[in-house]
């Protein structure tokens, strides 16, 4: 009975969808897929490169397609989300709404070390700190320990991260008086995203490699997540982003901005 009616109401969603259409202006619908036929056209020409011979290339053109379509989603639909234009906050969001799961998680060795390294302000004009309490807290949150040598030798996985959710509520529970939005700003800094900003898409846009944290070798999970080259409790920690799954979450990305703007009849093409 209850699957019964989770498919009435999906496909109750399914023909609203499809009558929204209908009603469309058929310019605006074909703006709307000539735009974002446009970016799949980008990620087949990216997907067709020998990643051996044009890693370098491949990885650009992926994270400036990242960088476009997050700043065009951010003048338009997801304006709201974007009161902070700070372009790695923007980048970080776009991720987090349409790269899927992993973009929800944030990175606790990143937390440790910028605890470690006295970053607590969350926002430099505002002297916004984090109290001692919650510096306290983040700094060994998740288990940390002094490292063993086997600790050392064990790469960490995504999987030993939390999601922004399980922290936040976590941290919460033990202090209630916590500003709840200026401990996310703070945290977001530590999430996938905003961490893929500055390891891959600025670094390699301005330096033309990964950056220092970050790296490039096919470890087990790199086709499906990013992936950690450095010990459990290892700080700074080292994550990449490889090109196999960045390609994914491209396409992913396309397909559900694209499915926004239908559904909100919401016209991407800059002015």
């Amino acid at each position: 009975m209850k699957i019964a009616i989770i498919l009435i109401a999906e496909l109750t969603k399914y023909f609203s969808q499809l009558q929204l259409l209908e009603k469309m202006d058929e310019t605006l619908r074909w703006r709307i897929t000539t735009f974002f036929n446009y970016w799949r056209q980008r990620h087949a020409f990216i997907r067709d490169l020998d990643f051996s011979k044009h890693s370098y290339e491949a990885n650009v053109l992926l994270w400036a397609s990242l960088d476009a379509l997050s700043n065009l989603w951010a003048n338009n639909i997801g304006k709201q989300e974007c009161s902070d234009r700070r372009k790695r906050l923007i980048f970080d969001a776009f991720l987090a709404r349409y790269g899927g799961e992993v973009f929800q998680i944030v990175s606790l060795p990143n937390i440790w070390n910028r605890i470690d390294q006295g970053n607590i302000c969350v926002n430099q004009q505002k002297k916004l700190k984090l109290s001692q309490d919650i510096c306290t807290f983040l700094k060994t949150i998740g288990g940390r320990r002094t490292p063993t040598f086997t600790d050392e030798c064990e790469l960490r996985h995504s999987s030993d991260d939390w999601s922004m959710d399980m922290i936040l509520t976590t941290i919460l529970a033990d202090y209630p008086n916590t500003d709840r939005t200026e401990l996310k700003e703070w945290l977001i800094f530590s999430r996938y995203g905003a961490i893929a900003y500055k390891e891959m898409r600025s670094a390699y846009i301005h330096e033309g490699r990964p950056g220092k944290n970050s790296h490039s070798f096919e470890l087990g999970e790199s086709a499906t997540r990013p992936t950690y080259l450095s010990g459990i409790y290892t700080t700074p920690p080292k994550i990449g982003f490889g090109v196999e799954f960045m390609l994914s979450v491209l396409a992913s990305c396309i397909d559900a901005f694209e499915a926004d703007a239908l559904t909100l009849q919401k016209d991407p093409v800059p002015k």
